[in-house]
C-alpha cells in the first residue's frame, strides 16, 4: 500500500540544501495546512519559534526519552509543558524555516545521549496519523470493531458512521412506509366492509366505492413487503 504522504528526503541524506550534512531526519512531501498528530505519549520540551533552519516546530518527549520532532510548521496548537496523548493534534504543516518547498520534518533523538535516531521505520505511521485521520475516541471505540479483543457493538472499522447512518435512515424509512402499507390496507379492508353494508343498507354507490377500496387492497398488497 502505498504511503499516505510521500517520503522526499531520507535520513542521513546529504544535499546541497543543508550544505551535504547528514540529514538527521526524515521529510514527507505535504500540503501547508495538514494536521499534525503526536506519535506517541509525552511532553512538549521544546517549541521552536522560526527563528531556525527548521522554522516553526515542536518537540515531543515521549515516555521512553525520545524526543519526537516535527519542523517546518505554519502553526503551533501546543504550549511547552503540555502533556499529549498518542494522535493529539500538535498543528499544521507548512513551509517555514529553511525550505524549499512545503514539508513536514519528521525527525527523533535520544534525550539522553542526544544521537539522531532513524525514523524511517515508523514512517508510515507518522504518515498514517497526519491530515483528515481522527484517533478514535471512546464513544466510536465502543460503535466499531476494532478486533477480535475489542468487539465494537454496532459496526466493523470498514462500514464508516456516514455508511452506517444511511444504512439506518432507509431501514427507518422502509419501516415507517411498511407501517403505513398496513394502516392503509386495513383501512380499505374495514372502509369496504361499511360500504357494502351501506349498500346493502340501500346506498346506491355503495358498491362502487367498496370495489375501488378492494382493488386499492389488491394494488397495495403488489407493493414489496406488503403481502408479507
Amino acid at each position: 500500500m502505498a504511503m499516505k504522504f510521500r517520503l522526499t528526503s531520507k535520513f542521513g541524506e546529504l544535499s546541497p540544501v543543508r550544505d551535504f550534512e547528514p540529514h538527521h531526519g526524515i521529510d514527507f512531501a505535504m500540503p501547508e495546512g495538514t494536521t499534525l498528530r503526536s506519535i506517541g505519549k509525552g511532553v512538549i520540551d521544546r517549541v521552536y519559534d522560526g527563528s531556525d533552519a527548521i522554522g516553526r516546530g515542536v518537540s515531543v518527549k515521549l515516555d521512553d526519552g525520545t524526543r519526537a520532532i516535527y519542523g517546518h510548521m505554519s502553526g503551533v496548537n501546543v504550549r511547552l509543558g503540555q502533556s499529549v496523548g498518542q494522535g493529539e493534534t500538535l498543528g499544521i504543516s507548512g513551509d517555514t524555516g529553511l525550505s524549499t518547498g512545503p514539508h513536514l520534518h519528521f525527525a527523533l533523538r535520544d534525550s539522553s545521549s542526544g544521537e539522531w535516531l532513524d525514523p524511517t521505520p515508523i514512517a508510515d505511521k507518522v504518515a498514517g496519523i497526519s491530515g483528515q485521520h481522527v484517533q478514535p475516541g471512546i464513544i466510536t471505540k465502543l460503535l466499531n470493531d476494532t478486533g477480535d479483543k475489542h468487539p465494537g457493538l454496532l459496526w466493523s472499522p470498514t462500514e464508516s458512521i456516514r455508511d452506517k447512518t444511511a444504512d439506518i435512515a432507509t431501514e427507518v424509512a422502509l419501516g415507517i412506509m411498511d407501517a403505513l402499507t398496513d394502516l392503509l390496507m386495513a383501512f380499505t379492508l374495514v372502509g369496504s366492509a361499511i360500504l357494502i353494508l351501506l349498500k346493502v343498507a340501500g346506498w346506491r354507490d355503495g358498491g362502487r366505492w367498496a370495489g375501488v377500496l378492494i382493488v386499492t387492497n389488491i394494488l397495495l398488497r403488489l407493493i414489496p413487503g406488503g403481502g408479507r
